[in-house]
């Protein structure tokens, strides 16, 4: 069916009906029945890649602010796919199968035995392997940084068991002088981060690669499984990359929806905006039910050899996999405007975003800085059912940031939270749990609707990219 749209040409919604009241689907996806959410479709043309280099002088900001939400939207996400790529992927080729093998052998836990092993194996590989590279579609070469990053990972650390690895490191050649040029092509800093691990590095049971993904493969998310392992089959290894992977799939629908809510709140569209925030609200409680049968799954062991030992080529500070780098995460901060107050979130926040695409942030910061923001709408307009419509949005938002807390309190128990080493477990344990109350807090803020929205302290807005 078609939505009248107060800005933009009509939104088609191809999978349910319209109502005042949405159903849970009939198929379960890791034992939740979740609410089928229509899906808005966007316009546009996006490219074919999740990371893009940053061309000198071009102001992505400034575009997208011209263009309005949903039109902005649609050169960067999908309709049934939203941030995630809209073909499965594909890895193929000797990078790929190398990765793949020394898993295997990283594994065994024997770091002499691996690194002989690997540098054999790597002097086997073509030697013109950097000009090949350059030859590549963007695509491809973002296709053949997800095995670099994972075998650069495991050529440094040696042994899944060992203390973090620090100090300079050089994968042999070719692969040592593949890494960053290719990077640099790709633009992409060359190491873990949750973008590449569970955005990208993955596959589909029953999804070839290269195959247009719909959004039923997409939320299939008992069949997600990554593309490349460190300890191959590991049932909590797989549960972490789904956990992630699960936000982002479940997630498709809110970036439609919030950015039709913008475009609401402009035309004051208040019948609309409540509509759309209903639909919000579905998402966030999917995201929500999900990721909190998925995480307790999680062994704090397993998810310790993945964040811990992300160094790379010469840098000791370790790569970060973290949810402030999800779409999902950064769409409803700003949506909400869900202002940082605690100095360590806005630490971690400004370190892990280093990772996200420079056009990524700038459709964020869009976001934020969309007039009227909807908590000053809701306060303006004095609208009940539109009042309702947000607060159950926030509400349950603040809930979801709770449960992270508390279960992924249970889970952090090893020496290593958001690309920080820490001294010990303890040191981490406690640094998370504070972080994450002082989140909870900023984001409970965001429902009270007696006030409207304020701009975020000069750090704050700093850490989400603003320049002074």
């Amino acid at each position: 069916m078609a939505l009248a749209h107060p800005l933009t040409a009509p939104a088609v919604v191809p999978i349910a009906e319209l109502g005042p009241d949405l159903r849970p689907v009939e198929q379960s996806a890791c034992g939740v029945r979740p609410i089928e959410v229509p899906l808005v479709v966007l316009s546009g043309e996006r490219r074919d890649t999740l990371f893009a280099r940053t061309l000198p002088g071009h102001d992505d900001a400034s575009r997208f602010q011209a263009m309005g939400p949903l039109r902005a939207l649609g050169t960067l996400a999908s309709t049934r796919t939203g941030f995630l790529l809209e073909h499965a992927p594909d890895f193929r080729g000797p990078v790929a199968d190398l990765c793949r093998a020394a898993a295997a052998q990283y594994a065994k836990g024997d770091a002499a035995r691996f690194r002989e092993w690997f540098a054999d194996r790597a002097a086997s590989l073509e030697q013109d392997l950097v000009r090949h590279s350059g030859q590549l579609p963007a695509s491809g070469a973002e296709r053949l940084m997800a095995p670099l990053i994972y075998l650069n990972h495991m050529w440094r650390q040696g042994d899944p068991n060992a203390d973090v690895a620090t100090g300079p490191s050089r994968m042999p050649e070719p692969l040592g002088s593949l890494l960053g040029p290719v990077a640099g092509a790709v633009g992409m800093i060359p190491r873990f981060n949750q973008i590449v691990m569970t955005m990208l590095a993955f596959e589909l049971d029953g999804v070839r690669g290269g195959a247009e993904l719909s959004h039923r493969d997409v939320v299939a998310v008992d069949r997600m499984r990554p593309a490349f392992w460190l300890n191959e089959g590991d049932r909590s290894e797989l549960e972490l990359y789904q956990a992630f992977y699960a936000v982002e799939a479940f997630g498709v629908p809110l970036y439609g929806w919030g950015c039709h809510a913008l475009e609401c709140a402009a035309a004051d569209d208040r019948v609309g905006g409540a509509r759309a925030l209903r639909m919000v609200q579905a998402v966030i409680r999917n995201v929500y039910m999900v990721t909190k049968r998925l995480i307790p799954r999680i062994d704090a062991d397993e998810f310790r050899r993945i964040q811990v030992t992300c160094g790379w080529v010469g840098d000791e500070v370790t790569g970060v996999a973290s949810g402030y780098q999800l779409p999902f995460m950064l769409m409803l901060d700003s949506l909400f405007h869900v202002n940082y107050s605690h100095p360590g979130v806005i630490a971690a926040r400004a370190n892990n975003l280093r990772f996200v695409p420079e056009d990524w942030k700038a459709f964020f910061r869009m976001v934020y800085d969309a007039q009227p923001a909807l908590r000053t709408w809701v306060h303006e307009s004095d609208d009940g059912p539109l009042a309702e419509a947000y607060r159950s949005c926030t509400e349950i938002f603040t809930v979801f940031r709770t449960m992270h807390r508390h279960l992924g309190g249970q889970v952090l128990k090893g020496g290593t939270t958001t690309g920080r080493v820490f001294d010990s477990a303890a040191a981490n344990y406690e640094q998370f749990m504070s972080e994450m109350a002082g989140l909870v807090d900023d984001t409970a803020a965001t429902s009270d609707v007696s006030r409207p929205a304020t701009p975020d302290s000069p750090p704050a807005a700093a850490s989400r990219g603003v320049r002074s």
